[in-house]
């Protein structure tokens, strides 16, 4: 159901461009034909279009500065936004009459753009959104829908309008309570207890939890383990109070009710990020490839073995290689095709021994003996880390998030820290920039999810910068 959601989500935006690339139009025609007072002169119809269509970009610029493609609203929620963005719009094509002095028609064209792209902008997302809600009324295509709650009037209320509406998008698979409801209709699916192992056995589109007498800290559980399944997580606003920074406030069966977000990065960002980081690499690739070159010659010069060394990680949802430049003697790394068992085994003494962060997921081991004079080199500039642009290109990393770990150490993980698995890994992160190595697992997992719930392309940006101050003083490197 998320892919249709992700699929309306896009769709948006070439909507958009149409119903502004539209407005443009009519009103070009409505101001030719002299509506409401004479012209005495107007641009060819060529010339215009061509204008409408330098103009489209800055139309987009505004309407992503008014806020309309972060959380979308039904209906006429999104008026507000829809008539700055438009406002910012006008002002751009005033603006650009201005700057470039040009012989621009009649002035009152661009009060008929600002008003046919409001009421344009809300036909489109209204279409957009009637097909997408009919979509879900079809019986294969509704949301399966878990129930968590008592025999308290709100979970009855709920229960009732999705058994008994008739346009329905929602499908209602059971509820979950301490005690069977034993409502008509409703099947029980037993204690709460078992929500993990339910969820990962059935397709479960949303959990709704109604039950307002849970505990904080079991509501908060809820929510890890529905993200953990990649399963939406709402509850009524008695728990607005718990869970994530993330908050989307919207209503369901009458009833106020909160969606617990992992990260406000989706839709048309995701899109804008991934895009951004295909980019950026492939030009940090272009241009860094003669010191990728000399990096390559020296290891191969120095050491024996080959020049990447490749090791198994966990990103979003999925286990990848990472590429980085080999910084061990090849006997020590890791692996089937380097050191194999006895580098294994030679690694869990050195942890034993050297573990700067004892007690936690991850390993850090100071002082490496394995590692080549270069190798030393290599990882206090991070240098290291180049061949992950890689990684970047494949879509597998990104420039920033959260650090990718092993596999046997993300199997520590505590619930709570799995959250850091929600978005892609990246080369660089808040926990990078804010002491690397010197930082506890539990600080870096915070720091993490810190930057999951309140990601930014500002914040991207940021972090980015910082980390070339950071690799300048190589503080917190081992």
């Amino acid at each position: 159901m998320k892919k249709i959601d992700q699929i309306f989500s896009y769709l948006v935006l070439p909507v958009d461009i149409l119903m502004v690339f539209t407005a443009f139009i009519i009103a070009y025609w409505v101001r030719a034909n002299a509506i409401p007072f004479s012209v005495v002169y107007i641009w060819p119809f060529d010339q215009y279009i061509l204008f409408a269509l330098e103009m489209l970009p800055i139309w987009l610029v505004a309407f992503t500065i008014s806020g309309t493609y972060s959380k979308r609203k039904p209906g006429f929620l999104e008026f507000p936004k829809i008539i700055a963005a438009s406002s910012l719009g006008s002002m751009a094509v005033v603006l650009w009459v201005f700057i470039f002095r040009s012989d621009f028609f009649s002035r009152l064209i661009v009060f008929y753009i600002w008003i046919l792209t409001i009421i344009l902008i809300l036909i489109g997302r209204a279409i957009l959104s009637g097909i997408h809600s009919s979509i879900y009324t079809i019986d294969s295509y509704k949301k399966k829908i878990l129930l968590i709650g008592n025999s308290d009037s709100t979970t009855k209320h709920i229960m009732d309008e999705i058994t008994n509406r008739r346009k329905n998008e929602y499908q209602l698979k059971g509820v979950m309570a301490d005690h069977n409801p034993k409502r008509e209709n409703v099947k029980y699916l037993g204690s709460p207890k078992i929500l993990d192992k339910l969820l990962k056995e059935n397709l479960i589109d949303e959990v709704i939890l109604s039950d307002t007498s849970c505990s904080n800290e079991r509501v908060y559980e809820f929510l890890l383990i529905c993200q953990e399944n990649n399963v939406t997580f709402r509850a009524v606003p008695a728990h607005a109070q718990v869970g994530a920074r993330t908050l989307e406030f919207d209503a369901f069966a009458g009833i106020p009710i909160i969606e617990f977000k992992g990260t406000p990065l989706g839709g048309w960002a995701l899109v804008l990020k991934r895009v951004i980081d295909f980019i950026t690499a492939l030009i940090a690739l272009i241009a860094l490839s003669p010191l990728i070159l000399l990096i390559s010659v020296i290891i191969k010069c120095t050491s024996q073995g080959p020049v990447i060394y490749k090791n198994i990680r966990v990103g979003r949802l999925i286990k990848f290689i990472t590429y980085k430049f080999r910084s061990m003697r090849i006997e020590y790394c890791t692996g089937n095709e380097y050191g194999g068992h006895r580098a294994e085994e030679f690694e869990k003494k050195l942890i034993e021994k050297q573990n700067i962060k004892k007690g936690s997921a991850v390993y850090k081991i100071a002082n490496d003996p394995r590692i080549t004079p270069v190798g030393h080199f290599l990882r206090r500039t991070s240098l290291d880390e180049l061949p992950q642009f890689y990684n970047v290109l494949l879509g597998n990393m990104s420039l920033v998030g959260p650090r990718p770990h092993q596999p046997r150490e993300v199997a520590n993980y505590t619930r709570e820290q799995r959250k850091t698995l929600l978005l892609k890994p990246g080369i660089t992160g808040l926990a990078q920039i804010s002491g690397r190595s010197d930082l506890t697992f539990d600080e870096e997992a915070r720091l993490d999810i810190y930057y999951i719930e309140n990601w930014s392309l500002w914040l991207d940006i940021y972090i980015i910068l910082r980390t070339l101050g950071v690799i300048f003083k190589s503080k917190g490197s081992y």
